[in-house]
């Protein structure tokens, strides 16, 4: 077997091991959904950075996306971003070479963040970007002298490394710009919507869990009996006429209703001590019917967990059409205890 061949069969393997690591992570919706967007904003922007030969901002994206979302997401950005721009590029033995290296620089930037907790500043991030730049030059000049010497010698492998010396100082300083521009911003954003998202649960120490029941036991029993007479009367008037006619709610008063903004309107008004079934606009539906209306968009985790809850709020089964919430939440429970979207 050739070298060639050799090492194209070692990236296709990497490259079935790196998403299917990705895939036994069982990314939710909205995961898949910002990986997929920061994969066409990394290769978009090697697209747009072309006329500048070696300087492009996907390095920096992919390993801050690694940096602020963990290895795997950052591996599929990085891998994703190679393939697709490399349609306007154009694609060859060059491709999974550029997938497995961006790939492994989303890995590096997620191992950064456990060594560093995720306390960079600009001037380190930077660097780091730096560092990730290099380390794809020298991915690519392997690739060059493993695909284009034909004796394999040290050498040749030095003359890469010496004819592209200009275009990896050029993709290192571009590196560190991008980073210096937008890479706080971009991690802030992302470590937002990973705050977001991500929920770990932990097991409480047997006291403490005691101790916590007992909290709220004692809580419960001395809490008055009508959740609504703290309520702000005029919070709820206002929340009531928002709603829409199809039960639904929106982002604010007119806006299309979607199941998120309805369920947590919802539960608010549970919470004030109006069952959710009673509150309706005249001749509309309410917000128990507008959920069973749109059964079929419960896709997600949080979003069958905040339906079950507003479904017994209001007095009703946890049941929308055929499907039986409950069940079907305890079935995405792993043998460990945690619950994850599969």
């Amino acid at each position: 077997m050739s070298w060639v061949a050799a090492s194209l069969l070692v990236l296709g393997l990497a490259l079935v091991a790196g998403f299917a690591w990705y895939e036994r992570t069982h990314p939710t919706a909205r995961v898949l959904a910002l990986v997929a967007t920061l994969a066409a904003l990394a290769a978009l922007g090697r697209i747009a950075f072309a006329p500048i030969p070696n300087v492009k901002p996907t390095t920096d994206i992919v390993l801050l996306t690694g940096y602020a979302l963990g290895g795997a997401p950052g591996f599929a950005v990085g891998a994703v971003a190679a393939l697709a721009s490399n349609v306007f590029f154009g694609q060859g033995p060059w491709t999974p070479w550029q997938m497995c290296a961006w790939g492994g620089v989303g890995i590096a930037g997620a191992g950064l963040a456990r060594v560093t907790g995720r306390e960079l500043g600009r001037g380190a991030l930077a660097a780091a970007c730096a560092l990730g730049g290099v380390a794809y030059g020298i991915v690519m000049n392997v690739h060059l002298w493993v695909t284009y010497s034909g004796d394999h010698s040290l050498p040749k492998l030095w003359s890469f490394f010496v004819t592209s010396f200009a275009f990896d100082v050029a993709h290192v300083v571009g590196n560190v710009l991008f980073c210096l521009l937008f890479g706080p911003a971009l991690v802030r954003a992302l470590a937002r919507y990973r705050r977001r998202f991500a929920v770990s649960w932990r097991p409480a120490p047997a006291l403490a869990a005691t101790v916590l029941a007992a909290i709220v036991l004692a809580g419960s029993a001395a809490a008055p009996p009508r959740a609504d007479a703290a309520a702000p009367a005029r919070s709820v008037a206002w929340l009531a006429r928002a709603q829409n006619a199809d039960g639904g709610f929106g982002g604010a008063p007119g806006q299309r209703s979607s199941g998120l903004y309805t369920g947590w309107a919802g539960l608010g008004l549970a919470a004030a001590g109006r069952n959710p079934r009673d509150v309706h606009r005249r001749g509309g539906a309410d917000v128990v019917a507008y959920v069973r209306a749109h059964a079929p968009e419960l896709d997600d985790l949080g979003e069958v967990n905040r339906t079950i809850l507003l479904l017994r709020a209001a007095g009703a089964a946890p049941r929308v059409g055929n499907r039986d919430l409950v069940r079907e939440l305890l079935s995405k429970r792993r043998p460990s205890g945690a619950f994850a979207n599969r």
